[in-house]
């Protein structure tokens, strides 16, 4: 049995269809429920009664750390790939209901069988997600195990039929994934479930984005940084990931050594911090750093863009003295207002507060969580407090950020941390001329990178600001007659560093233009006998306005001008 565990503020499911013949019976509508801990569970092959139980038994455990009683089981069969058969299933499932039930926990469970369309929000706190499987607790004997099957060679046609592209043919025209594939940004392939295979123009937006706060962080004082992939889990023992979040982490071997690729960049970059000595003059030092990240989440639970197993954040790491820890924080706050300004993307704050699950004193997180506080409100930001759900070593501030559907997504962190710098004994030398300890500061703004470029996308169906869009302008001749001058416009748009293409296949002008309409390319440079003789271009906007007669060193300006003002 493989179970996705998630304690969130509410789910919302509503029966569409009966997905099996035996199906069971249940009534059409919204069911909702709300601050419950929910259990998409797959039954698999050989599980019983007795592994119902065994899952029941820790599920008690874990709610009473958690301090809820109310569970939602929600047959879910994306988790594994060894499923019973349904008719199996659903007597586990029953069973699995009444052994919570039996144990005092207030349970529901969704109907088995059916599609269901649902939606949920997860807390983010450390325990608000996590995995767990289980088995029938007796084994066979070593003697008795049937040897494994041999694997069998798969013909070419076979292994061809393996490394398709992900088919996203019945998703809205909304959605990240059809407009991604449509503007050729990105792809999600079968062979690399939960990762994203970026194409050239996904890249280049990824890239701008990038460069773009990049250039804000430089006027800041940031210096960036880079670290390995793979390090050997003591560094993640030093850090409590192994104890906290190792089931989520890709894990491999050298000889007798144990490795795991980096779920978080912090440890290393306390790493390069301690490469060297520090000077009270020299805080706050500001580390950036754009690394890819790995998190093996389960394949169910990879959504697109929004929850991917490799990721890039915008992420930081600030070492200062505690007593500036809160004039870094307003700091950061405007940095992240600044940001998301520029996208026209409307925040909300949050406070998240000690867990039950720890480290350090009960003071510290306090005095963390003042701090934080203060900062906070000396930009006069209105905020939410969220309960017990800090990360296991701080309290930090979570942003929340709304797109123009006016749904709700966690992007942005600031974490104030008095925990790590003492486990990996970091130091700088105070004016007093002892040792001290820093605080660290972990952020992030964009969070995500690919949660936040799925985002935009859907927040701009597609149609980018000229700034940040791939493809800025494209040339398009009236003939072939007019090649020649169609490829010295490109050329000079490409010099003054406009992204630009040219339409110089053999098709329609009508044929051109609407393509270019689809890529949502803001800019259509149309040139023909009367733009070629006057030296000019005529220029449509994807939103249909033209103007002809303009000439190419305007068109530049006026894209320059539009990169400059974020347009």
């Amino acid at each position: 049995m493989r179970i996705l565990q998630l304690h969130v503020d509410f789910i919302e499911y509503e029966p569409i269809k009966k997905e099996i013949p035996g199906a069971e019976e249940a009534e059409k509508g919204k069911v909702r429920e709300e601050d419950t801990v929910v259990l998409f569970t797959a039954v698999e092959k050989g599980d019983d009664g007795e592994v119902a139980a065994k899952a029941v038994g820790e599920l008690k455990a874990f709610l009473k750390n958690l301090g809820a009683n109310r569970v939602m089981i929600y047959p879910f069969a994306h988790l594994s790939s060894d499923l019973a058969r349904p008719a199996d299933a659903l007597p586990v499932l029953e069973a699995m209901e009444r052994e919570a039930k039996n144990a005092g926990i207030e349970t529901s469970r969704s109907p088995f069988g059916w599609n269901k369309a649902y939606q949920l929000k997860v807390k983010g706190h450390p325990l608000a997600e996590m995995s767990r499987s289980y088995s029938k607790g007796v084994k066979p004997a070593p003697e008795q195990q049937k040897p494994p099957h041999p694997r069998r060679e798969l013909s070419e046609g076979e292994l061809l039929a393996r490394i398709k592209k992900s088919d996203f043919g019945t998703l809205p025209e909304t959605d990240h994934r059809v407009i991604g594939e449509r503007l050729d940004l990105f792809s999600f392939q079968e062979p690399s479930p939960g990762m994203v295979y970026w194409h050239d123009k996904g890249l280049t937006l990824r890239n701008l984005l990038v460069q773009f706060i990049m250039a804000e962080l430089r006027r800041r004082g940031y210096i960036e940084v880079s670290s390995p992939a793979l390090a050997n889990m003591t560094l993640w023992r030093v850090s409590g990931h192994d104890e906290h979040y190792k089931e989520n982490m890709f894990l491999t071997s050298l000889g007798e050594e144990e490795l795991g690729l980096k779920p978080m960049n912090c440890p290393s970059i306390f790493l390069i911090y301690k490469s060297r000595r520090w000077s009270f003059r020299e805080l706050p030092v500001r580390f950036a750093d754009f690394d890819p990240v790995y998190r093996n989440e389960l394949s169910g639970v990879a959504t697109g863009l929004f929850r991917v197993k490799v990721l890039s954040q915008d992420d930081a790491h600030i070492f200062a003295p505690e007593e500036k820890a809160e004039s870094e924080l307003v700091g950061l706050l405007d940095l992240l207002d600044k940001m998301y300004s520029v996208f026209g993307l409307k925040y909300k704050v949050k406070i998240s507060t000690r867990p039950d699950e720890h480290m350090g004193s009960v003071e510290e997180w306090e005095r963390a969580t003042k701090t934080l506080v203060k900062a906070v409100e000396a930009k006069g930001l209105a905020y939410e407090v969220k309960d017990k759900e800090g990360s296991f070593y701080a309290p930090k501030i979570d942003v929340d950020i709304k797109d123009s559907l006016g749904r709700e997504w966690q992007c942005g962190t600031i974490q104030l941390d008095l925990q790590m710098p003492k486990r990996f004994k970091l130091a700088y030398t105070g004016s007093d001329g002892k040792e001290h300890v820093p605080v660290v500061i972990h952020r992030t703004i964009y969070g995500s990178l690919e949660r936040f470029i799925g985002i935009i996308l859907e927040h701009y169906k597609g149609a980018l600001p000229v700034w940040v869009s791939p493809v800025q302008a494209c040339v398009i001749p009236l003939s072939d007659e007019h090649l020649v001058y169609s490829q010295e416009v490109l050329s000079e748009l490409r010099a003054a560093g406009v992204r630009a293409e040219g339409y110089f296949e053999s098709g329609t002008m009508g044929s051109k233009i609407r393509n270019a309409q689809l890529q949502k390319i803001p800019y259509m440079l149309v040139v023909g006998k009367k733009e070629e003789d006057s030296k000019t271009v005529s220029v449509r906007t994807r939103a249909g306005e033209q103007e002809q007669g303009v000439r190419l060193e305007s068109f530049i300006g006026r894209v320059a001008s539009d990169v400059a003002a974020n347009r």
